[in-house]
């Protein structure tokens, strides 16, 4: 005997029964026809229209009927749901308060789903009923692309308008091939483009995970994440904006790309540089933001200290001669060139530029682009140049043995040259130079200086403290007095200037060789790194990195945590004495003692911070947060909760709205877009007892709220709710 077929919806039958013309022969034909859901089948036959069917309902199971549509679909509420377990559940949310959750449901009889939205709402659930043809269309214009992106836009300031004026226009070819990408799609990267850029950002990452993408920005060095996107969007038409924008082959997602275009943001020409690398969940893409702004820095405001600045300006006076600037990738040599270029131009002086690639125009200045496809190769255009009557050269970088040879024949035969090398320190640019094949009778007379340098993020200025020495620093105390410095340590605090973080912008800590007769001589005697660092130092011709950094910590210019990677402090007094410094820099002191934000907490528990100041209010949720076995992080208004989460980011925030110096509304801005907690879950308390709490919620970028005063069992049950809903909990 076969099974007898049983329908979706099989609970419906109840309510059919007796309706005039669906008799159980005609629903015993449906099932010989193996209709999956009977509420569909009936409506699709005629038999019942979808408001008799839902008065049925009403009638057998006193559950009301709801004639959904996407209209009346509470945002927030969806919010508290994932997508998937709509989907997943046939569900959709249409209303919630601070006790209850009506819940359109395909199924109100679902126990299970009904049972997954109470734990993840903290709320009471209402089962409401609507046919599963029509939860289904409203999931699909519910959760559609453009919904979910004009949602995202509602949390972030509106973009500016952004014109693509690019390299060239799109070949007609790849724009056939591209996917559809609609208006809000381009808002949404136009917002992207815009916060980094404002933020002097200097790079964006579109990042995909299993589940979710990400989008970071690159500030000072640090990445920060500024929103999280759906999976669908963010490797979809997403990522297709951006490669149209940089003319690149929409169709191929499996192999890497490079492309460059420039834009129009706010009046001001920025260009792009675009890189797309395939990955396991999609195409990740990072765009260097080329900020016309890094090309114009004075060189007085370069930071250098005074001894490297009149180094470089001795060197400057010369007839002629190659001065290197050594470091690695994003250690802003370009910009130090840059500057130096820009000091030294002249109508009077004819400077050409050699470069891979041009990153920012400069006045007055005749650049060159490098394209080894077509044989135009740093050595072959450096030929070119030298007919072209050149008082001052710059070559972006001496890759290979012609390039340098060229670049020191041009240093010994009445020219100034600038260029860039990768080496650790300024010394071991002459060891690599000879690895090249660079004899040594060209690179001793041809050298003039060579700086070796790293960026470090600046302490920042509005809120900079002077830091107590503690026991383990005092070697430290000690070097920084052998230099002649004053003994001093600073800190930024973290305030509304920094946005909690302690830091602004970024400064050089600068390492610089003069090549004088003795290193000369040494040079050309064969001699190897340690020997050229034992005469420069005793000859004073070379500052070293250690030394800069002890001068930007005595001048509370950076901190110990920034300036300790290029510290070695192993040598018994200041320079000039015998024992050189590493080639490789050193950890010292209290370096590596300070926790990261992102590391858990020592005691193991999960950290809550509570912002509110009200000291009463916050006694009570402190005492809620530990005996739920929580660890609580206290703060009396918006500012001190910045900056302490900027420090030790916790794993849930509830902040009141109103509080003093900085209010609950700029104080989630500042997380969600300044420190980049994108998926740090908030908690808003309001004492809005109307339907406009959600909403205002909703607005402030929280995942959730509480009314004030409330019950600890509902101020618990939303806490756990929070973090359950972000995977902190099961």
């Amino acid at each position: 005997m076969t099974a007898k077929w049983r329908f979706k919806d099989e609970w419906i039958v109840k309510a059919l029964t007796g309706a005039p013309g669906i008799l159980p022969a005609f629903i015993d034909d449906l099932r010989s026809e193996n209709k999956s859901c009977l509420a569909d089948a009936v409506v699709d036959a005629g038999k019942i229209t979808l408001e008799e069917l839902g008065k049925r309902v009403e009638s057998a199971f006193s559950i009301k009927y709801f004639p959904l549509t996407p209209a009346k679909v509470d945002n927030f509420a969806v919010n508290l749901i994932l997508e998937k377990n709509c989907r997943k559940y046939e569900l959709l949310p249409v209303a919630v308060t601070d006790t209850e959750v009506q819940v359109v449901m395909a199924n109100p009889l679902d126990m299970d789903a009904a049972g997954y939205v109470e734990a993840l709402t903290a709320r009471r659930v209402i089962p409401l009923y609507s046919p599963p043809c029509v939860v289904e269309s409203c999931l699909e214009k519910v959760f559609r692309g453009d919904e979910i992106v004009f949602d995202l836009l509602n949390k972030v300031e509106a973009p500016e308008e952004i014109l693509v004026i690019g390299d060239g226009d799109i070949e007609a070819d790849n724009a056939k091939k591209e996917e559809p990408i609609s208006a809000p799609v381009i808002l949404l990267v136009n917002s992207i483009i815009s916060q980094a850029y404002h933020k002097r950002s200097s790079d964006i990452h579109i990042e995909h995970e299993e589940k979710a993408s990400h989008v970071r920005i690159r500030i000072d060095g640090v990445l920060k994440n500024i929103m999280a996107l759906p999976k669908h969007i963010a490797a979809g038409p997403l990522v297709s904006r951006i490669k149209i924008m940089a003319n690149l082959d929409v169709s191929n997602h499996m192999r890497p790309q490079d492309g460059r275009t420039k834009i129009l943001l706010g009046g001001s020409e920025v260009g792009l540089r675009v890189s797309t690398l395939p990955t396991s969940y999609g195409e990740k893409v990072v765009i260097r933001i080329l900020d016309q702004r890094a090309a114009e820095v004075p060189f007085e405001k370069l930071g250098f200290a005074p001894e490297v600045s009149a180094v470089i300006e001795n060197c400057l006076a010369a007839a002629q001669g190659l001065i290197l600037v050594t470091g690695p990738t994003g250690s802003g040599k370009t910009t130090t060139l840059y500057s130096v270029l820009n000091k030294i131009r002249s109508e009077g002086s004819n400077i050409v530029t050699v470069e891979d690639p041009i990153e920012y125009k400069l006045a007055g200045i005749n650049q060159v682009q490098v394209n080894e496809k077509q044989g135009l190769t740093f050595a072959s255009v450096l030929r070119s140049v030298l007919r072209q009557d050149p008082d001052i050269i710059m070559v972006g970088e001496i890759r290979d043995r012609d390039t340098a040879d060229i670049a020191f024949q041009a240093a010994m035969t009445g020219h100034m040259v600038f260029s860039t090398l990768h080496t650790n320190d300024a010394v071991a640019a002459i060891p690599r130079l000879i690895d090249m094949g660079v004899d040594r009778f060209k690179i001793s007379p041809g050298l003039l200086a060579i700086t070796a340098q790293r960026l470090v993020r600046k302490i920042c200025p509005h809120c900079v403290v002077k830091m107590p020495a503690a026991e383990s620093d005092r070697g430290l105390m000690d070097a920084m007095t052998s230099y002649g410095f004053e003994p001093a340590l600073y800190k930024g605090r973290g305030c509304m200037k920094c946005e909690g973080s302690g830091y602004a912008g970024r400064t050089a800590i600068v390492e610089i060789l003069q090549v004088n007769g003795r290193v000369r001589d040494i040079i050309n005697s064969g001699a190897g790194a340690a020997e050229i660092t034992q005469a420069a130092l005793e000859d004073k011709v070379l500052r070293t990195m250690t030394h800069d950094a002890l001068w930007q910590l005595s001048r509370g210019y950076t901190d110990l945590a920034e300036a300790a990677p290029y510290m070695y402090l192993d040598t018994k007094s200041a320079e000039g004495q015998t024992t050189p410094p590493a080639a490789s820099p050193v950890r010292s002191g209290r370096v590596g003692a300070e926790t990261r934000s992102s590391e858990s907490p020592s005691s193991g528990k999960l950290r809550i911070m509570l912002a509110e100041d009200d000291s009463i209010v916050r006694m009570l949720l402190r005492k809620f947060v530990e005996g739920a076995g929580y660890e609580a992080l206290e703060a009396e208004d918006g500012e001190e909760a910045l900056t302490i989460i900027a420090h030790k980011a916790p794993d849930l925030l509830i902040s009141d709205i109103h509080m003093p110096r900085l209010n609950g509304f700029d104080l989630v801005k500042g997380v969600r877009e300044t420190l980049g907690l994108s998926d740090l879950p908030v908690i808003m308390l309001t004492t809005e007892t109307s339907d406009k709490s959600q909403e205002l919620a909703f607005k402030l970028g929280a995942d959730d709220y509480i009314i004030k005063p409330f019950r600890a069992n509902i101020f618990l049950a939303r806490i756990n709710a929070a973090l359950r809903r972000s995977g902190k909990i099961k």
